[in-house]
């Protein structure tokens, strides 16, 4: 912690997390889900303009690590949604830490029900969602908050898909991190919801290790145009280290 400010605003079972070199501070709990390195991959992997009339929605915003690493690369409003109240205070916390509460507006709700009129529609939506179907034979985490981040407990990739699909403008773009294995999944639904894929990458652990993640930049009516496959991010090093990619995106995002 660098000031007494920072330490006045933490709560019990709470800690300060920087990202960007320093610049970037943020509240995470150990109550909750923490922000991943999946997040941070998804936010530098998105393609968002400098300018201010450019309009941004981030689906799923847990503590509010996306919008909060987007914002220092654009002037654009951001707005974002996220289901557990604690957690909507706390990204508004966030916000107002870092000097980002004039530029990013965090919504409490149900994605789901959320709409605004056609002329307010986004550009883009970015979305790191929970990855697991929920199976009836395996037990979910014992925090519901963690199991609401992990397993399609409130919304699944159909619902989350659609709703993006009513938010976005004609020729909008969709971020997305998820998991290779919800790749037929991911694919099936986005084609269903008129969606063509953009753009791919894919997550490797280490550099002899399968990918475990894959970033996925897709267009609302895009057309066909073929998929961009982009070199692999890796994470790690053999030994463990962050890769010299990594540690740049943690530096500078």
């Amino acid at each position: 912690m660098s000031n007494s400010t920072e330490s006045i605003l933490l709560n019990p079972g709470e800690r300060l997390d920087y990202f960007l070199g320093g610049a970037l501070k943020m509240i995470q709990s150990q109550d909750y889900f923490s922000s991943s390195v999946d997040a941070v991959l998804l936010a530098h992997f998105m393609t968002i303009p400098r300018r201010s009339d450019f309009r941004l929605l981030d689906f799923c915003s847990g503590n509010g690590i996306i919008p909060l690493l987007v914002s220092y690369r654009t002037q654009a409003p951001i707005e974002a949604i996220e289901i557990q109240a604690e957690l909507v205070t706390m990204a508004q916390r966030n916000a107002k830490i870092n000097q980002r509460e004039h530029q990013i507006t965090f919504h409490y709700g149900d994605l789901k029900e959320f709409t605004v009129e056609h002329h307010l529609r986004f550009d883009a939506i970015s979305c790191n969602p929970p990855y697991f179907v929920v199976d009836k034979t395996e037990a979910l985490h014992s925090n519901p908050s963690v199991a609401m981040a992990r397993h399609e407990v409130t919304i699944t990739l159909e619902d989350w898909v659609k709703q993006a699909g009513r938010l976005l403008k004609h020729k909008g773009r969709l971020y997305i991190v998820h998991r290779p294995e919800r790749l037929d999944d991911l694919f099936d639904t986005l084609l269903r919801y008129h969606f063509s894929v953009h753009r791919i990458q894919f997550i490797h652990p280490k550099p002899d290790r399968n990918a475990n993640g894959v970033l996925m930049e897709a267009i609302y009516h895009g057309g066909r145009n073929g998929v961009r496959v982009e070199p692999p991010m890796v994470v790690h090093q053999t030994n463990g280290d962050y890769t010299e990619a990594m540690l740049e995106i943690y530096q500078h995002g």
